[in-house]
């Protein structure tokens, strides 16, 4: 009778993984704006509250959120200019930010999120105008 082989006494095979040659053709591989190949994946976990003040920030910044998460990341510049994405990104943060002031009975109640998203839609704004 054949008795098939357990786990334990057959090593489990062994994988190559191979990293693509950013010289070859790769259909799989993307390319930024600099003509560089990206073909590896970053990923991380947030939670809801942090979700929402990323999305926030993205809204405002008229960026990607590829682009903004790589910028934040790198700590480079995040140069906002003034297009349709952007000031439909600030109306829907002021909507948002208004319709919870009017909810609130007191100043004492704002939460710091709400703080940090009227600071950032300010810095926004001051820029926009002084240029």
């Amino acid at each position: 009778m054949y008795r098939r082989p357990n786990l334990k006494e057959t090593p489990p095979p062994k994988r190559n993984k191979k990293i693509p040659d950013p010289t070859s053709e790769n259909p799989r591989a993307l390319r930024d704006e600099h003509n560089r190949v990206r073909y590896i994946t970053v990923g991380f976990r947030v939670s809801a509250e942090q979700n929402e003040k990323i999305n926030a920030a993205v809204e405002i910044s008229g960026l990607s959120k590829q682009e903004y998460c790589y910028r934040r990341c790198l700590c480079q510049d995040i140069v906002v200019q003034g297009n349709t994405k952007v000031y439909k990104g600030l109306r829907v943060q002021l909507e948002r930010v208004f319709n919870e002031l009017q909810r609130l009975s007191s100043a004492d109640e704002i939460c710091p999120e709400t703080m940090e998203t009227i600071a950032l839609i300010g810095s926004v704004l001051d820029r926009l105008q002084s240029e």
